[in-house]
């Protein structure tokens, strides 16, 4: 299948199914029976859309600094696109969280 273009069409069609499958509060195999869609590609598209969401994030995302008082020795927040916090207070081991930020990231340490 190399060599294959992507059909934007069908992959936004399973993203709205994803997400309406997600906020239905049905089960896949029920909302697959609704939509008359086999669950096997339903959890196929979900799986490859998850891929290629991953890695299309960017390695380096923007960053805002506020301009909230800081007390020395006060941690600072690092708030990541997945909606996870870390705090880190001066003095922390830069490898140690790095592999944290990976980790939570999804992405290999």
């Amino acid at each position: 299948m190399a060599g294959r273009r992507r059909d934007g069409g069908l992959e936004r069609g399973w993203r709205q199914h994803i997400e309406r499958q997600r906020s239905s509060g049905l089960s896949v195999r029920d909302y697959c029976d609704a939509h008359d869609l086999t669950e096997s590609s339903f959890y196929l598209w979900r799986r490859t859309i998850a891929k290629r969401d991953r890695a299309s994030t960017p390695a380096f995302v923007k960053v805002v600094i506020t301009d909230a008082p800081r007390v020395d020795g006060s941690p600072i927040e690092i708030r990541l696109a997945g909606g996870q916090r870390v705090r880190v207070r001066s003095g922390c081991d830069r490898t140690l969280l790095a592999d944290v930020l990976a980790l939570l990231e999804g992405r290999p340490c």
